[in-house]
């Protein structure tokens, strides 16, 4: 096969000076081991709305003969990618849309063709469409990109791309299915950050309905990556206003671009098909002598000035994005890297299911036995916010809660003089009177005045009923927060086919059994206040006496203020007498007294047992039932006594996932050899200002 040269594509060398070539070569290495399919790397991409001359630039860009005229022509997006290599070579192949059909996936993915002259262009194009299925009636455009590969070892380095013209609007042979497919095709060229744009609009058509001026700066509002083309200036009458808007746009005036305008004049579809770069190049060169374009600056008409340009464009690009781009390859590696991780080891037979399980529930049990201590330090509850991963906070705070519920809706109903039209409020007499009703029912042989022992114990059951339910709601909800925990865990460390079998099979059984216990400890608890109440908390003593001497002192403050706002004086003796007025009242209802007293024990028994039973729930029901025993749930030491099936039905791996893991470690060898180019590359005894910025990186 013939030289590049040969192949009659002089102008590829001319899009790039010696300069550029240390530099690009890194990118080209990059692409060569696969890296573009991974992550996005520097290309030229032409676009412009239908007929806009787009195909025409293209091919005076590089000398490749891409299909034009002056219908619809461009029907699918052409990647033209220039490797160098020491075996010259044009390898052809389809990369199929997301779109495609499964039914036509193999066909496409067999499309391959080798080109030996430049003639071959003209059959390769029609081939595509056909491939694509472009030529029957109902389809006008594809998702499919024809990638044609140009390798040797003096080609520069570099991608094209053609894409087909934006659609102004649906016609008789263009749908608005076809409209928006084209303009999603774009538009996905154009978001790749490190894609040089090309914006090729025509002096045939109105600047305000160039559709391409528009996306360009909705996705590039700078134009800090845009090169806007003008093309078709010879179809302009002279001195029309038409002529001195396009002028304006070419001197930047009116849509501004950071990298400015460039004119050029293609020649007609119809009388171009057998002309000779130079003399295509010579006639443009004479209009621009001699039209009223000959004002613009010279390096901003013709094709020569354009190479030049988007040799210094592309140089500058690649010299910016190459740090970012290493950026985006140690990202990607690393999130390969964990998904490696995740799937772990290949594992077909017992033994092998067997030690990676193993492996895993060390480290699942070393998180765990930090979550439940309460320390942070490991990756698991740095690497996000989710309060849910840290476990012993979590859990204390859900206890400061059931306490504070417990303080507030643990009594059947509350004291309070003032709401007393409120059900769950109930006036101090009130809740005496019920409690001597209670008390006249439990009579016993207690001395008139006094409350039987047992009515104590039969009020604070009435008044604490909704303990039971409170607790039981708390345990529920620590229990549930530790199966989360336990979820967020294991798809941390393994893939979700492996933490979901680990759940069904093994610790779903395990955390039912945790809150069975837990319960049983709760009724334990609760078993206790059915009996006689008992404390040795001297506190009871202190809160039994309370409300009674509350009552006395109200009494008194009031016999007094009222003797003093009369102006009376009033003596020693005279206060001895209302105390002793106080406490020996007349006609006392003997009922009401042992009726208050045991209201009053039941009031401070509350408050002792609350206190208590707010402790224990946590420590008793909570932390020893579930709590600390999530570290043991899933150690090495329950993983060797598992039953062969169990670790089998555990720890299988399907196909699907043999195929994932295999795809995983190709992608994950194709961005560390990429790295690696970069790391060789910034090693390399070179001065530049991009070299420096790369090492740093790198």
């Amino acid at each position: 096969m013939a030289e590049s040269n040969d192949l009659g594509l002089p102008s590829l060398q001319k899009l790039q000076s010696a300069e550029q070539m240390d530099l690009l070569n890194v990118v080209d290495s990059l692409r060569a081991c696969g890296l573009s399919e991974i992550v996005a790397l520097p290309q030229l991409i032409v676009c412009g709305d239908q007929s806009s001359g787009k195909s025409s630039v293209l091919e005076a860009i590089s000398g490749i003969p891409f299909p034009k005229q002056d219908t619809l022509c461009t029907r699918f997006a052409t990647e033209v990618i220039l490797r160098r290599a020491a075996k010259v070579g044009i390898h052809v192949s389809i990369v199929l849309g997301e779109d495609r059909a499964l039914i036509d996936r193999d066909r496409l993915l067999r499309f391959r063709r080798e080109l030996k002259t430049k003639d071959d262009f003209g059959d390769l194009f029609k081939s595509a469409r056909d491939e694509m299925g472009l030529s029957s009636p109902g389809k006008s455009f594809s998702n499919d990109i024809l990638r044609v590969e140009f390798c040797g070892p003096s080609q520069p380095q570099l991608t094209l791309v053609d894409l087909p013209g934006l659609i102004h609007s649906e016609t008789s042979s263009q749908t608005a299915g076809d409209v928006q497919l084209v303009h999603n095709l774009v538009s996905r060229y154009l978001r790749n950050p490190r894609s040089i744009i090309l914006a090729v609009v025509s002096a045939k058509n109105d600047i305000g309905n160039q559709i391409i001026l528009r996306n360009a700066r909705s996705i590039d509002p700078q134009g800090l990556r845009t090169l806007g083309i003008i093309t078709k200036p010879d179809l302009l009458v002279k001195g029309s206003k038409s002529e001195e808007a396009f002028f304006a746009l070419a001197r930047n005036e009116d849509v501004k671009f950071s990298l400015g305008w460039h004119m050029v004049k293609n020649l007609d579809s119809a009388i171009s098909q057998n002309q000779q770069e130079d003399t295509r190049d010579q006639q443009e060169t004479l209009f621009f002598q001699e039209s009223s374009f000959n004002r613009l600056p010279a390096h901003t008409v013709g094709i020569n000035f354009l190479r030049a340009r988007l040799s210094k464009v592309l140089f500058n690009q690649v010299r910016q994005e190459l740090p970012r781009l290493v950026e985006d390859i140690q990202i990607q590696i690393t999130a390969a890297r964990i998904a490696r991780d995740k799937l772990g080891p290949s594992r077909s037979k017992p033994e092998q299911q067997r030690e990676f399980l193993i492996s895993l529930s060390q480290t699942f049990q070393t998180i765990c036995r930090d979550a439940v201590k309460g320390d942070y330090d490991h990756e698991f509850f740095q690497s996000d916010a989710n309060p849910e991963r840290r476990l012993c906070a979590n859990v204390m705070n859900m206890h400061f809660d059931f306490a504070r519920n417990i303080r507030k809706n643990g009594a059947s109903w509350l004291i309070d003089d003032k709401n007393v039209f409120d059900v769950k409020y109930r006036s101090r007499n009130e809740a005496i009177k019920e409690a001597c009703i209670l008390l006249k029912r439990s009579r016993g042989r207690e001395l008139p005045g006094l409350p039987n022992p047992l009515l104590v114990g039969e009020l604070f059951r009435q008044y604490s009923r909704p303990w039971g339910g409170l607790a039981r709601l708390h345990i529920k909800k620590v229990w549930e927060a530790a199966n989360r925990f336990l979820e967020l865990l294991l798809r941390h460390l393994t893939d979700e086919d492996v933490s979901e079998n680990i759940f069904r099979f093994w610790l779903h059984p395990i955390m039912e059994e945790k809150l069975n216990f837990a319960y049983a400890k709760l009724d334990e608890l609760l078993e206790v206040h059915k009996d006689y109440p008992m404390t040795t908390n001297s506190h009871f003593i202190n809160h039994s006496r309370t409300p009674r001497q509350d009552s006395s002192k109200k009494t008194l403050e009031s016999m007094l203020r009222g003797r003093l706002q009369s102006g009376q004086d009033i003596s020693v003796d005279e206060i001895t007498q209302m105390m002793s007025t106080i406490t020996t009242i007349a006609d006392l209802d003997m009922d009401m007294v042992a009726a208050e007293e045991a209201f009053d024990n039941m009031n401070a028994y509350y408050e002792v047992a609350m206190n208590l039973f707010t402790d224990n729930v946590p420590t008793l029901a909570v932390q020893a039932s579930i709590i600390r025993e999530v570290p043991k749930i899933f150690c090495p030491t329950t993983v060797c006594s598992m039953d062969t099936g169990i670790v089998n039905h555990i720890a299988r791996e399907t196909e699907e996932k043999i195929m994932e893991r295999d795809s995983i470690l190709r992608r994950l060898a194709t961005l560390e050899k990429g790295a690696l180019i970069c790391k060789q590359y910034a090693k390399c005894p070179q001065q530049g200002k991009y070299h420096q910025i790369l090492s740093r990186r790198v």
